[in-house]
């Protein structure tokens, strides 16, 4: 008799569980049925402004394509070259065949800077131009210093002889002594209005490979903000200052760098810094950039060159580009010259 009433209890127990089943059997069913003839709404299932997605899609468990329709893609990585130039006749015959070569291709993605912000225009989601490119003049009078220090404008508008692809910087020209930095000061404070990820110093007697530079773009350097501290360029090293660096005649840094190297150091840090005996400004750069107290990602483009370097004539120039045209990847060096840097009555002190 207890044994039975014990199975009365047990059976009792379990009763509330089967009715919650049965109740929500049926729940599902309801739903099963309205939603077969009900297109789910955008603000039920999805964020606000991506397109809508109907039930048709989640009923065939075709989450793959219910995934890439709710997707949007990151904006391309964009770039900002600075082609270093200065004033004269000579300079500005060569800024003149730059254009009609290299900058006066068919490339959408390549353009001024001034083209760049009017494409921008509040945002990066419409813009085309993924690569923006000036030429980069030391403008300011001999009174000027050739580090930008003071709190006198950063660039000059000149009126008259002057051209709209140029920036023209409120310092001395100078080539070794704070052109650069101050270079990326004004490319830091360019990169944070319109959002531009990476900074890019180049010769004017270098030559660029237009496939071979958007392709590495797309395929080896991320977007903001996943480009921390990224500095590169073809490697080079420093016995003196025990360091390694990327040649003048290209490197590239990403938009947080330019601003630590530009606006965080000042002109005296940058000063103090650099080479005892001579100013060299691509080890000078690398010294600045090494300086940063977090962890610097430094990319080697020794077996990625996509330049050569250098084409001082109109002829070299030209023939370059003809030749980088037809490939992509121009030239490939040894990691390191040692035998440059290291003369052999050194013997083994270099190392």
């Amino acid at each position: 008799m207890r044994k039975r009433n014990d199975q009365k209890l047990n059976r009792s127990a379990y009763r509330p569980a089967k009715q919650a089943l049965v109740i929500f059997g049926l729940c599902i069913l309801c739903v099963a049925m309205y939603s077969s003839t009900t297109t789910i709404t955008p603000s039920a299932l999805i964020p606000t402004g991506t397109m809508r997605v109907t039930h048709r899609i989640l009923a065939e468990d075709n989450i793959y394509e219910a995934a890439a329709m709710m997707y949007t893609p990151p904006p391309k990585t964009s770039m900002l070259i600075g082609i270093f130039s200065t004033t004269g006749e000579k300079y500005s015959k060569r800024r003149d065949y730059i254009k009609d070569s290299f900058l006066g291709q068919d490339e959408p993605r390549l353009c001024s800077l001034k083209e760049f912000v009017r494409q921008t225009a509040g945002s990066r989601k419409g813009r085309v131009c993924q690569v923006a490119y000036t030429f980069v003049i030391g403008a300011g009078g001999n009174d000027r210093p050739t580090d930008h220090d003071d709190d006198e404008p950063l660039t000059l508008n000149l009126h008259g002889n002057f051209e709209d692809d140029c920036t023209y910087l409120n310092i001395k020209e100078n080539m070794e002594d704070g052109k650069s930095p101050t270079y990326l000061k004004f490319a830091a404070n360019f990169a944070d209005r319109y959002d531009i990820d990476y900074v890019v110093k180049m010769d004017d007697d270098s030559v660029i490979s237009h496939n071979a530079l958007f392709d590495w773009i797309d395929s080896e350097l991320p977007p903001t903000p996943y480009n921390r501290r990224i500095y590169g360029g073809f490697s080079r090293p420093s016995r003196v200052k025990n360091t390694v660096y990327a040649a003048g005649e290209f490197y590239f840094v990403s938009a947080d760098l330019a601003d630590y190297v530009g606006n965080e150091l000042t002109a005296a840090d940058r000063l103090n810094m650099m080479h005892p005996k001579r100013h060299i400004e691509d080890l000078d750069m690398g010294t600045f950039i090494f300086s940063n107290p977090r962890p610097v990602k430094f990319i080697g483009m020794y077996q990625w060159k996509m330049w050569t370097h250098p084409h001082k004539t109109e002829t070299q120039y030209r023939e370059g580009f003809t030749h980088a045209t037809k490939t992509k990847r121009i030239k490939v060096k040894p990691v390191f010259r040692w035998d440059i840097f290291c003369p052999p009555i050194l013997n083994d002190s270099c190392f």
